[in-house]
Parts: C-alpha cells; structure tokens; sequence
C-alpha cells in the first residue's frame, strides 16, 4: 500500500490540527490486522482447537489409537446378557423381597457421582497446563524481546514459536510421540504470552489517542476469531477425525506465514524509535502514515514530553517498576484486571465446554455445534464491545458486565444441580444460554480491556514490564484453573460456578474503587485518579 503523496486522510476527517485525535486512517486498520491476526490469531487457535478433538488427544497420549475404538467390557456385557434375575442379584437387591429392597440397592440418577480419580483428572488437564506453562514463560520473559529488538522484530521473533509448534505437533502425530505434543503445547503457549505483551503496547504506541481503545481491542477480537476458526476446523467433516487432529492443531503457522512478508509494510513504535534509538525521522514519517495527515507535532510533543519524564528513556526492569511508588496504583489495576479475567473462569468454558455442555444434559451429537455457537457469540460480542470502547469508556464495560455475570454464574449453579436430578434437556439448553451470556459479558468488558489498559495509564518506561506482570498474573490463573477447574467439576458439579461468583464480585469492587475512566486521556490525567504527581 503506497503513501498517499498529499498526506490526506484515508478514512478520517483529520482536519484536526491535534493528531493524537485523528480516527483510524488505512494505514492503522491495515496495521492492526497484520499484527494481530498473526499472534492473536495464533493464541486462539491453541485456546480453543484443543477442545474439539480431546476425544482423540486424550487417546493418543494414553498410548492408545485413537482410530481404534475399544470394545465393550466383557462384564458389563455379560450383565446385559444374562437373566433378569440373575442382574438383579448382581445388583445387590434381595431377589427374595425385591420391592422392599430395590430403592435403597439401585441409587437414582442424582445420588451417583462419578467415581472421582484425582491422578486421572490432572491428567486429562497436562495439555492445557502446558500449553500454560509455556504462556506463562512467554509472558515472564516478553520485556526482554522489545529491550533486544525493536517491537517489529519481537513479533517476527514471535512468529518462529508458531512455526516450530506446528512442526512439533505433526511430527508427534506421525512419529507417535507424545512429548513432542506437549512440546508443541508449550512452544504455542509461549507465542501466545509474548504475543500478549510485546503487541498490545505496539498496537498502543501507533494508534491516536481518539482511537487507542478500539485499536487495542483489535488484538482480543483477532484472538476470539482464532478461538471460532479452530473451533470450526475441528468438525468432524473438516479435520476433526482420528486421521486429521494433528493437522488441525499445526495447520495456524499460514497466517504467520503470510504475515512475514507483510508485516514489513508495518510502521514501527514511533515511541520507540525515539526514545530508544533516537531517530525522530523516521518515527515523524511512520507518524505521518499512521495518521494520514502532515502535522503530526502534537503526538511527537507527547512522546518527549513522556520520554523526559521520570524514567528517561531507558525501559526500567519489573524490580525497578515494583520498587517505584509512582507506578504503584498502575500495575496494581493492571494486574487486577489480569487476575480478574483469568479468574472469571472464561478459560474453564472454552477449555472444558464440551465437558460443561455434557453436564448440564446437552446431547453428545450436539456438543460441537454448542461448542461453535459459544465462539461466535464471543467474536460478535467483541465487536460490540469494539464499536462501543470510544462511546462508552472502559470503566462502564467493566463494571457492567461483570455485575451481569456475578447473577449468571448464580443462575448457572441451580440450573446444573437441578438438571443432575431432572435430567432435563430443556434445562440443559437454558444452561448454554446463560453460559453465552457469561461470554458475552466477558466479551465487552474483560476480553479486551486488560490487553490495552496497560497502555493507558502506564509510562512508557515501565509499560513494558507492568504488561509482564499482568499476563503472568493471569497464566498463574490460568494454570491453576487449568490444573484444578476438572478436579472441582467433577466434586463440586454445578456449585463450582459459586467460586467464580464470588471471584468476579470481589475484584468488580476493587475496580469500582481503584479503577479510573481511561477514555480518551493522557496518561498524566489517569495518574491524578491515585493523586501521582511526580
């Protein structure tokens, strides 16, 4: 795409002489779909493919074919087959007095729990725990790559753990080794956690102030189409087979593929480039593309005005950044809003969905389709919540939201316990719905806000780091809801939605109180919501 030689706007009215109020131009929106489609894409992809093919994964790393389907037990077969009396003894019921004795002998359908294994359970949940680990280390390690690199070679950095993730798992689905999946698993997590932290401050540091919001949110809405995408692959007439699984899991290296030759026609950080290296030359000819107008002094004035503040230009380390009062209240909220999505328990439905939907009553043959229609409410949801970001403020969509699913997951624990007893499919359908309301709270306020908050209230100095800590707060969430979300599942069955309840109130007060209205502001009037003045 060529620079327009007039600098005229492409999409925008920027007749404004302010350029941290110019809209999306054509060089952002263009921007914002490289980068986020190739790393958010990808993050999706690893949440939310995993889930439609466990049946084979779960065969497969046991050891077993997953194109071989087990026959029957030869007990249970033989208790079919035999006389009726003959089951009824092998029942334990008192064939002398069988009236008296077969409602306290053959337990109803709510008085059976399943047979709980602990060891079992953790097991079923190690691909996903892994794939957490390594996002967790992506996260943990994501500042080191920007003070190396400038932000456009970390994502190309970035995209070598796709390529050698898919390289891994079709190998383990060839070679019939399990540790290379799960050293796919961690490589694709690391993508994802250094995706989280080196693209949203890229995504923030190249859009306008007037548009920062909605271009942040790019980067959730490009992970919930990844989530949908793979969700839809792995049906059964596409890759989700005992011959196809791997393929669905490897095939998401395309994108980056295609990304690593566009992504050259990316402007860098402008941000960066002055006060890193120095050269406001070529950050003023980025600025110029990136909002489509000649006057570009505003943004430049902003960036030395940041660049000269407390900190300099050197980007400070996470002990420096936790050490610092200034920077306190920031990364306290930021790390909230981390603990509070991860905590939410977004990740148990699109993990375990197949296992919640099973629960709540849903047929077997339907479960993909609940599964589908779970990830294209929570990528329309996020479009909303896209175009409402500039209208309504962050606060609001936060607050909102999550007072919405605080009712749900109340609502969801009567409905799953009373389906236990009914068995009813009219109930297990009311579960789905309320459960699509939960992603769509989540969607508007939770999915995308935490990516780009960072952004908003943090100097440049230290917004790398405090993105750090954020996301490793919220893969430490993730590991342990991904470790322990089927163990309490399985004991608690529907009451595990209370533990959420009570998760998502108790952080929606903390943010009520300490959170501030970020919406179209300057870094320093957020600071004057914690009274920071130098």
């Amino acid at each position: 795409m060529a620079e327009n030689s007039t600098d005229e706007p492409f999409i925008t009215d920027t007749s404004t002489a302010d350029s941290t109020q110019v809209g999306c131009t054509s060089w952002l929106l263009m921007s914002c779909i490289i980068l986020t489609m190739s790393t958010a894409f990808v993050f999706g992809w690893g949440l939310g493919a995993p889930n439609q093919y466990n049946v084979f994964t779960e065969k497969f790393l046991s050891g077993s074919n997953p194109c071989i389907v087990k026959p029957p037990d030869d007990s249970l077969l033989n208790l079919a087959t035999s006389t009726i009396p003959d089951a009824i003894v092998a029942m334990g019921v008192n064939v002398e007095n069988p009236m008296e004795d077969i409602t306290t002998k053959i337990p109803t359908r709510h008085q059976i729990r399943p047979r709980f294994n602990f060891v079992l359970e953790l097991i079923k949940g190690l691909p996903q725990t892994a794939f957490l680990i390594g996002a967790f280390i992506g996260a943990l390690t994501g500042p080191h790559w920007t003070s190396c690199l400038d932000r456009k070679k970390s994502v190309y950095a970035n995209f070598v753990f796709c390529f050698a993730s898919s390289i891994f798992v079709i190998l383990s689905y060839y070679l019939r080794y399990p540790s290379f999946f799960y050293t796919s698993r961690v490589l694709l997590g690391y993508q994802g956690g250094m995706a989280c932290v080196i693209v949203p401050p890229y995504i923030g540091e190249i859009a306008s102030q007037k548009v920062r919001g909605a271009a942040g949110a790019s980067f959730q809405l490009s992970l919930t189409i990844g989530i949908l995408m793979a969700q839809i692959t792995g049906l059964p007439a596409l890759a989700g087979t005992c011959r196809g699984w791997g393929w669905g899991l490897g095939i998401v290296f395309i994108l980056p593929l295609i990304a690593t030759f566009l992504l050259f026609f990316v402007p860098n950080s402008p941000t960066q480039l002055i006060r890193k290296y120095g050269n406001e030359e070529q950050a003023k000819k980025d600025l110029k593309k990136l909002r489509g107008t000649p006057d570009v002094s505003k943004d430049l004035t902003t960036i030395h005005a940041q660049s000269n503040a407390e900190g300099g230009t050197k980007s400070l380390s996470v002990i420096a950044v936790i050490t610092t009062p200034r920077y306190r209240w920031p990364m306290i909220t930021a790390v909230a809003l981390q603990f509070a999505q991860a905590f939410s328990g977004i990740n148990a439905v699109f993990f375990y969905s197949s296992k919640m939907f099973q629960k709540a009553g849903i047929p077997d043959n339907l479960i993909p389709v609940a599964n589908i229609l779970t990830g294209f409410i929570n990528v329309v949801a996020t479009i909303v919540a896209l175009l409402l970001m500039e209208k309504v403020g962050r606060k609001p969509l936060i607050l909102g939201p999550m007072s919405v699913m605080v009712v749900v997951f109340g609502i969801l624990t009567a409905l799953v316990e009373v389906n236990e007893r009914k068995n009813d499919p009219t109930l297990g359908w009311v579960s789905v719905v309320f459960v699509l309301i939960f992603i769509v709270c989540f969607a508007i306020g939770l999915g995308p806000i935490p990516f780009f908050y960072t952004s908003e209230v943090c100097r440049p100095e230290a917004r790398d780091s405090i993105q750090s800590l954020g996301q490793v707060a919220n893969y430490l969430g993730n590991i342990l809801l991904s470790l322990f979300f089927p163990i309490l599942n399985s004991i608690l069955g529907g009451y595990v939605f209370l533990i959420f309840c009570l998760l998502v109130l108790s952080f929606a007060i903390f943010l009520y109180i300490k959170m501030p209205e970020t919406k179209n502001k300057s870094i320093e009037e957020n600071e004057k919501h914690w009274n920071i003045t130098k």
